[in-house]
């Protein structure tokens, strides 16, 4: 198949159009141009409909933070593995994890059936999710290394699949329930709020529940816990999605595109690649902090006892800065300039606490100023996954017409997966070159420091890479809304080109 000139130039000045819309630079028309027709699919969602979108993430958490949290220990010091092998499996499974986003999402885009095109995903992929993590921590220590590895590797694969079926067309969902920016990042909001709710109870159940489980049942607290959680999350996932319903229309067949085509796109999408590399940052610092923290807090502060704490403390700050980042995001019109707020005073509360907990932890001080940086954390989270779905309108201007809802949100979670797979699997790696010995009273210094540095430096310069990205993200509120007008007004015209195509081919 062949691109004439004509084509070529059709798709740079659609290019241009979109950036002088990010510039506010697009005239003849403004606000006034934005007529009903253009906002038919700005839905107001009510809000039992958007705590019920919540919930279906507050089950992904008894998944996903449950083995972000967790696996590790569970792997060196009860399934007992060594520390170097158990890096190299994160790095090959979160690697796998990465390169199944796009092509689920691919897949997910082109899906049709009478329950929308992502939900059906989550219906059928709940329970293969909560089975299979479950299994994950089904303890056999006694078994050689290499059937113990084996286990683990073949098992992890398929939780990374089947969580990659459910959780990127869960997060497809927001583009496609309504189209106002104000009103998915609303939705976004509730979402990273019941995300920390399941994250922290999940937390709380473990930490307290799970000594006291394998004393009682000898190295089957995690698994027994699991199972429970398979219990709850199965249903919940699969009535909480079937609340939703899928108003945007999905692009005409003839609009749409080949797998590299719609890769190619991506690269062209500026906000869209913005947004990517802040995901790579998000998840290379916070699933980093997230694997060492438990090691952080019982061989730093001496007890595993104040990580539950500390989760309690911090939760509510945290659900709070979900909740009001909507509030900024507004106030600004400009999620970008809300989210950079929450950069900035991040880095500089990580800075501080690496130097005052250097030689020593005081609780009290540990416990305050985590309060304030998780409330900018969960601002922080929100307003990401709020960018994500206004994105989307972006690449649909520069197509001429083709929506890419799951690809994109499936690539933006492949980027945020690369990160993850390289801080999550970089830090048992580091411990094992550093020294470390599993269950030892005392680490070495060595041990100490790369925990520290870990916990509060990295993800310090991962933020300020994150920052750094603003720079080149101008999608406000009212360049989306001048997008939207340019798609509404040149569809038809866009369809009838690709129809004349398709009867001279």
């Amino acid at each position: 198949m062949s691109v004439n000139q004509s084509d070529i130039q059709d798709q740079v000045r659609a290019a241009g159009q979109v950036d002088a819309a990010a510039q506010g630079e697009l005239s003849p028309r403004g606000e006034d141009a934005l007529q009903p027709d253009n906002k038919q699919y700005y839905v107001k969602l009510p809000l039992w409909k958007k705590c019920t979108f919540g919930l279906i993430d507050s089950a992904n958490n008894f998944s996903w933070s449950y083995i972000s949290s967790f696996l590790s220990i569970y792997l060196t010091d009860t399934f007992l593995i060594p520390a170097g092998t158990v890096s190299l499996l994160f790095l090959l499974c979160r690697f796998w994890d990465a390169l199944n986003d796009p092509v689920v999402g691919f897949l997910a885009d082109r899906t049709r059936s009478r329950w929308g095109r992502y939900r059906p995903w989550i219906f059928f992929g709940s329970a293969p999710l909560f089975i299979t993590s479950a299994l994950l921590f089904w303890p056999h220590p006694e078994w050689s290394l290499g059937a113990k590895t084996t286990y683990v590797a073949i098992l992890y694969a398929l939780v990374v699949l089947f969580y990659t079926m459910v959780n990127l067309s869960y997060g497809s969902l927001n583009s496609v329930i309504t189209q106002d920016p104000a009103e998915r990042g609303s939705i976004a909001s509730f979402r990273l709020f019941f995300a920390v709710i399941g994250s922290n109870v999940m937390t709380q159940l473990v930490i307290r529940a799970e000594p006291a489980l394998s004393a009682k049942y000898p190295n089957m607290g995690y698994f027994i816990l699991a199972i429970c959680f398979a219990a709850f999350c199965i249903p919940t996932q699969i009535l909480c999605a079937k609340s939703q319903k899928e108003v945007v229309p999905p692009a005409s067949k003839k609009a749409s595109m080949s797998f590299f085509k719609q890769v190619g796109w991506s690269f062209r999408n500026r906000p869209f690649m913005m947004v990517c590399i802040m995901f790579f940052a998000q998840g290379f610092s916070q699933y980093g902090v997230g694997t060492i923290n438990i090691y952080w807090f019982k061989y730093v502060v001496g007890s595993e006892t104040p990580m539950a704490t500390f989760s309690l403390i911090t939760m509510v700050p945290m659900m709070i800065g979900t909740i009001t980042s909507q509030f900024w995001s507004n106030k600004f019109r400009d999620k970008g300039k809300a989210i950079g707020v929450s950069y900035v005073v991040q880095i500089i509360l990580l800075v501080i606490q690496y130097f005052v907990f250097r030689n020593g932890v005081s609780l009290a001080v540990l416990y305050s100023l985590g309060a304030l940086q998780y409330y900018f954390n969960g601002a922080n989270m929100s307003l990401i996954y709020a960018m994500v779905p206004d994105t989307i309108e972006y690449s649909q201007l520069q197509t001429k017409g083709a929506r890419m809802d799951g690809f994109l949100n499936t690539l933006s979670s492949f980027w945020n997966k690369v990160g993850i797979t390289i801080g999550t699997a970089g830090a048992p790696f580091i411990l094992g070159l550093t020294g470390y010995v599993p269950n030892a009273a005392v680490q070495s210094a060595g041990v100490v420091l790369s925990l520290d540095l870990m916990k509060w430096i990295m993800p310090a310069a991962f933020n300020l890479i994150a920052l750094i990205c603003l720079f080149w993200y101008r999608l406000d509120y009212a360049a989306f809304d001048k997008i939207v007008a340019e798609i509404n007004e040149n569809l038809p015209a866009w369809e009838a080109e690709r129809a004349a195509a398709d009867r001279k081919s």
